[in-house]
């Protein structure tokens, strides 16, 4: 009869055992993602700070370039050196917008991928342990 007794306590360890790293697996795997959500939010956020700060500049030398143009313009001698000025501001400013939105867009994807990355490592390890 003891070992009657016994098997139903074995089973029940194990299953306890069982449980508790189950518990535990679950545990450790919403600790890192949580921390991946905190350091994808804080790199976000560093991100949005360099593409405001880059965009900022550039509507700081867009400002000067303006009043570098008025200033060239109220020194022009005649009004053919005054539309040569205003042709020549035109064409720079649609050159440097073009090259701005570029440096950008570039800038916004970098630092994307950047923020989404500690994310991503989380949910490979996830989705290696279920494929194995």
């Amino acid at each position: 009869m003891a070992t009657k007794a016994t098997a139903p306590k074995t089973n029940a360890a194990d299953t306890v055992s069982k449980a508790t790293n189950s518990i535990a697996n679950v545990s450790n795997t919403v600790s890192s993602l949580f921390g991946a959500y905190i350091t994808s939010g804080r790199k976000l956020v560093e991100g949005v700070i360099e593409v405001d700060k880059t965009l900022l500049g550039y509507a700081k030398n867009s400002f000067d370039g303006y009043v570098a143009l008025g200033k060239d313009t109220m020194q022009a001698k005649c009004l053919n050196d005054v539309i040569d000025l205003q042709a020549a501001h035109a064409h720079a400013s649609i050159e440097n917008g073009a090259a701005n939105a570029r440096e950008v867009v570039e800038l916004s994807r970098t630092r994307a991928k950047e923020a989404y990355a500690p994310l991503k490592e989380v949910i490979d390890t996830y989705r290696s342990s279920k494929a194995a």
